[in-house]
């Protein structure tokens, strides 16, 4: 059974999410923000394994708190080559916000899934928001990053950011047909169903099917 805590943190905040099997106690770490000793200090209370950071995109509240953890834990980086450069580069951020640069190690950019430690993830590439944004599946659980909020979608104005990119990836997730539980990389998480209702962005995309 997978459990997903929610830790939030940063002066955004963005949500980092730490996804462990109950049963193999293994866990992954999805978007590690600026706090990574408060992530590695609730993965020791539980007594969980880490196998993996995986992050939605190469932004420096996303991936700013994962040195701390590979350091740790020994644990590889999945995430999109194309955002590889931006991760590498998260300290010199615009906000001269204090984080740690983050080395990319494994690229999702040439698969549809994979498996590490006792998960096996779907990937689907969501450019938009990044150029390498990327949401990743598992049972009934969907890491969107920040290309997916509650009633919302991430922002295309910063560098890297691309309209019609954004709406290729809605597109793409306006097809999907299973209502899975959107963990997002702000604010409150949400449902994907609920979306297609009440998203603005997705509805629409829903209607023209």
């Amino acid at each position: 059974m997978y459990e997903v805590k929610k830790i939030s943190a940063g002066i955004l905040p963005t949500n980092t999410y730490v996804l462990y099997d109950s049963q193999t106690k293994c866990c992954v770490v999805v978007d590690p923000a600026f706090d990574g000793d408060k992530i590695t200090k609730f993965i020791d209370e539980k007594g969980l394994k880490p196998v993996a950071v995986l992050l939605t995109h190469g932004h420096f509240d996303h991936c700013g708190g994962a040195k701390p953890i590979v350091e740790k834990y020994g644990v590889p980086v999945y995430g999109s080559e194309k955002d590889a450069a931006l991760a590498a580069s998260a300290s010199k951020n615009l906000w001269g916000v204090f984080c740690h640069d983050c080395k990319i190690t494994d690229y999702v950019d040439g698969i549809d899934s994979f498996s590490v430690g006792s998960f096996s993830f779907g990937v689907m590439k969501t450019p938009g928001h990044t150029p390498g944004g990327v949401c990743y599946f598992i049972d009934d659980i969907m890491f969107s990053g920040d290309t997916l909020f509650k009633e919302c979608i991430g922002r295309i104005d910063l560098p890297g950011g691309d309209y019609r990119e954004m709406m290729d990836s809605l597109s793409k997730i306006a097809l999907i047909d299973k209502n899975y539980k959107v963990y997002a990389g702000h604010e409150e998480n949400t449902d994907l169903f609920h979306e297609f209702r009440f998203n603005p962005y997705l509805s629409a995309f829903k209607r023209s099917k």
